[in-house]
């Protein structure tokens, strides 16, 4: 029975453990600054970013022209945007925005879930959307460009230059979440309540180690450590290969695709090292555990063997002379 209780105590342990180290990161991601920033705080940075901007841009220079215009300026539009947004791209005031942009979504979106998890959810999936607020990043990165097409196009007589503010709108761009259709809103809402308490699972796991070691007797608990390793390994290594390494799969648009690629590899920068040590930890205790397992099993032996020994040379009563 104590050997049970054991090996069940130190399984345990491994799965707390385990889920400790992702709810510190889920709160990370959600509560704090820094992460999401190391994440996506070059994107701008990115050559596709760049792309992805100009072309927006131009799309919607084309729509608010009068007609006629945009073949008239032909590939001087084109040349006048992409300088411009390179330009303002490495503004300093483009990089503040951009990090608020980043921190008001962090932070909506936590409150999204959190929602979610107080009141209930729609049970559709697409209640996980991600809506971003561009419009800090529109604002700053608009001004030096509106004053650029000001100077670039301001000699045509017919354009009325004051147009270009649309240029500056309120811009919010929902994301569709990459969870699947299949997927419960109301889950993900748990696991996000669930990360606040990090700490109290490290803590119990702390106990399941110290409960699983002192009821195991001999050679059974260090077996249990084996066993309670073994299983951290795995957790370890599979959450390292596969959600702290994403894939989001391959997009159409060459742009796109370049930052999606430079996501995924922040990622996994950034969520993949604690999983390393984590499997190196759970390494230590099946080495440790197995030593311990050895060097039980070969005191045991020795001890039957001595026992064995003692035996053998037992004195016995000396027979009567004669």
């Amino acid at each position: 029975m104590r050997q049970a209780l054991s090996v069940l105590s130190l399984l345990l342990a491994a799965v707390l453990a385990a889920a400790s180290l992702a709810g510190f990161q889920i709160n990370q991601l959600l509560r704090e600054e820094e992460p999401i920033a190391q994440i996506a705080g070059e994107l701008p940075a990115q050559q596709g970013f760049s792309e992805l901007v100009s072309e927006t841009l131009l799309d919607r220079l084309e729509s608010e022209l009068p007609g006629g215009v945009s073949d008239l300026l032909g590939d001087r539009a084109d040349s006048a945007v992409d300088s411009l947004v390179a330009s303002m791209l490495e503004n300093e005031e483009v990089d503040a925005a951009w990090n608020e942009t980043l921190q008001g979504t962090r932070a909506d979106y936590t409150a999204q879930l959190e929602a979610m998890f107080d009141q209930g959810t729609t049970g559709d999936a697409s209640d996980l959307d991600l809506a971003v607020d561009l419009s800090p990043m529109a604002e700053a990165m608009t001004g030096p460009l509106r004053e650029g097409l000001d100077s670039a196009l301001g000699w045509l007589p017919f354009l009325d230059t004051s147009s270009f503010e649309f240029l500056a709108p309120e811009l919010v761009v929902d994301i569709e979440a990459s969870t699947g259709e299949d997927a419960d809103p109301y889950t993900w809402a748990l696991l996000v309540e669930l990360s606040k308490h990090w700490l109290v699972l490290a803590v119990l796991s702390g106990i399941m180690v110290a409960v699983g070691l002192l009821l195991g007797p001999g050679r059974s608990r260090w077996v249990a450590l084996t066993l309670g390793g073994l299983l951290g390994l795995g957790l370890g290594l599979w959450v390292a290969l596969t959600v702290a390494a994403p894939e989001f799969g391959a997009v159409s648009d060459a742009a796109t695709q370049s930052l999606v690629e430079h996501l995924e590899s922040q990622i996994t920068a950034w969520a993949q090292p604690a999983w390393w040590i984590f499997s190196g930890a759970a390494g230590a205790a099946v080495v440790l555990g197995l030593l311990g397992s050895a060097a039980a099993g070969s005191g045991a032996s020795r001890g039957r063997r001595d026992a064995g020994v003692n035996q053998g040379h037992g004195v016995t009563a000396p027979g009567t002379r004669r």
